[in-house]
């Protein structure tokens, strides 16, 4: 199981603090980073990631870029987790190029369109409550049990996970787990990570 946390300078106080966040999480043991910072412009993004890639390669940890799919391309970069309608824009693009594509979908026919459409890999969500999603009903494990009857694939579960029920996500056929505000919050990171081994 990868433990992938996703990345937010608002909530860690801007990008000197969430640099060091990030080097905190490879050390402590994290799999997988995805800097997701969608108020940032494209130039502003790419500098950033830049500096980030540097953090995750020192540790060998996978970095996905996000977003900004034209960046991919032009820095020739493998790993991208993207919106569905991002995908959907870039449908005639040569996806090909990239080793991995991680689709964030809501719903089994998202799922199924980001599959036909390219996605070597999804992300389900919000699947149980969250404080960044308060007005909206979780999709609950049903999401990912429904995803399992049709997709062998990797399946990465998103939303209101914590230690206490990331194993019901696995349980239902989730491979790895995605965590954005924990992650980011975190005072002591290793014991952060460790609380999410089995």
């Amino acid at each position: 199981m990868k433990i992938t946390a996703i990345s937010n300078l608002e909530l860690c106080g801007g990008k000197e603090a969430l640099k060091e966040k990030i080097s905190r999480l490879c050390e402590a043991g994290i799999s997988e980073i995805i800097l997701r910072e969608k108020n940032l412009n494209e130039s502003e993004y790419c500098a950033l990631f830049c500096e980030v890639l540097q953090i995750c390669n020192h540790f060998g940890v996978r970095l996905f870029l996000h977003n900004f799919l034209d960046l991919a391309f032009k820095m020739k970069y493998k790993f991208v987790w993207l919106p569905l309608q991002i995908l959907e824009q870039n449908s005639n693009q040569n996806l090909a190029k990239f080793e991995k594509i991680v689709i964030s979908v809501h719903s089994i026919d998202e799922a199924k369109l980001a599959l036909n459409l390219g996605a070597n890999a999804l992300c389900l969500s919000h699947i149980f409550p969250t404080d960044c999603k308060a007005n909206l009903e979780p999709k609950g494990l049903g999401l990912i049990r429904n995803a399992r009857e049709f997709y062998r694939g990797e399946i990465y579960a998103l939303g209101g996970i914590n230690s206490s029920n990331f194993h019901f996500a696995i349980e239902s056929g989730a491979d790895n787990i995605a965590i954005m505000s924990e992650a980011m919050k975190c005072e002591n990171e290793k014991e952060f990570v460790k609380k999410f081994k089995i």
